[in-house]
């Protein structure tokens, strides 16, 4: 009998949308906790929290690129 090492599975991560990290910053200046917004949006908290982290939430401004 042969044995296979890959016993465990590979996670699958997926990227946040711009629309995802809109509502994140939507929800979260109308003061909802990280885990009340991962459960709104059925995604895991610690993403958010990274998210957050990140602040990749922020929508980006049209500012020119030489101040």
């Amino acid at each position: 009998m042969a044995y296979n090492d890959n016993t465990t599975k590979r996670k699958r991560f997926k990227h946040l949308s711009h629309e995802e990290r809109g509502a994140i910053e939507k929800l979260l200046k109308a003061g909802h906790e990280i885990r009340e917004i991962a459960k709104l949006l059925n995604g895991n908290t610690s993403t958010i929290s990274r998210e957050v982290k990140r602040g990749t939430t922020q929508q980006k401004k049209n500012r020119p690129e030489h101040i």
